[in-house]
């Protein structure tokens, strides 16, 4: 018996010791992507996942940077938006994702209010379908709790939110060690992701805009006590949603964010669903400055104006 014991000591120790080494090498920048590769893990390689790209926006809003406007919202936006960099110097363009969630739009604007004491509009765009996520355990803690995590900035939200990712996810899992080792090694992303999926629960949220209403209100507010001008539109959004978009009219109404906002809705903007690659994105040939500028006029004629 006492040989068994030391036999299964040693095996685990062995074991163990391989997997601290092949986890070692999945964090080399040299060799992640063949041990990637060997353990079938390629598709949590970094560039796969959208939190490097993430974590680059975190870092650009938090760069003193001379601008004293700031644009964020999911990615249709970025698309609408990113292309005026150059031509409005006075505007940072920090449209990221929907999976970072309206929280982790808020951290962003947080930030940059922190860094840039000179500004005088924010602007943030929200597809309405995406302003029901929670914390879930697909996209939401790759974008939404990760590259905030790593940058140390979620204690900027309010500790229900915590309680509520923490519940996801696992307290652990907030913490910026925990989430830069993760996101450091293809593997460790792999079993983590996995083993969150196989035995944790995503928070789904009492009501469809709890969370959403929670951090734009809060984030008005901060803009309003610091007289800065607050714009909340929908990112354009294809005709193929509208029945769905309309779908969630009584939701919306009942919610909070209606009573701030009962014409964001109304003031949708719907393009041709041909002109889509994805039913969502605008496809090579729409996107182009020409068809973006009259989109922005048309929708959001204030922008160019307060720019």
């Amino acid at each position: 018996m006492k040989k068994l014991v030391i036999k299964f000591i040693l095996l685990f120790i062995f074991a163990f010791g391989l997997f601290c080494l092949v986890d070692y090498f999945s964090c080399k920048a040299e060799t992640k992507e063949l041990v990637a590769k060997l353990t079938g893990s390629n598709e949590y390689l970094g560039e796969e996942t959208g939190t490097d790209s993430i974590i680059s926006i975190i870092r650009a809003v938090n760069t003193d940077d001379g601008t004293n406007v700031l644009v964020i919202g999911d990615s249709v936006s970025g698309q609408l938006f990113s292309g005026l960099a150059g031509e409005c110097p006075d505007t940072r363009i920090a449209c990221g994702n929907a999976a970072i969630n309206i929280s982790g739009q808020y951290l962003l604007a947080v930030n940059y209010l922190e860094n840039h004491p000179e500004t005088t509009d924010v602007w943030l765009f929200a597809h309405p379908l995406t302003l029901d996520r929670g914390y879930d355990m697909e996209l939401g803690y790759g974008y939404a709790v990760m590259p905030f995590a790593i940058e140390g900035v979620l204690d900027e939200l309010d500790e229900v939110t915590i309680d509520q990712m923490a519940g996801a996810y696992g307290r652990v899992a907030l913490s910026p060690a925990f989430a830069g080792a993760i996101n450091r090694s293809p593997l460790n992303r792999k079993l983590f992701f996995s083993y969150i999926r196989m035995h944790n629960e995503e928070y789904i949220q009492e009501n469809a805009y709890e969370i959403a209403s929670l951090y734009i209100l809060k984030l008005a507010d901060i803009c309003r006590e610091k007289g800065i001008n607050f714009h909340f539109y929908s990112s354009p959004s294809t005709e193929y949603f509208r029945d769905k978009i309309e779908s969630t009219r009584d939701d919306f109404n009942a919610s909070e964010l209606s009573k701030a906002y009962p014409d964001y809705l109304d003031s949708i903007y719907y393009f041709p669903t041909e002109w889509s690659k994805d039913y969502t994105h605008f496809d090579d040939e729409h996107a182009v400055g020409e068809v973006y500028n009259e989109i922005i006029n048309n929708a959001y004629d204030e922008f160019f104006t307060d720019t």
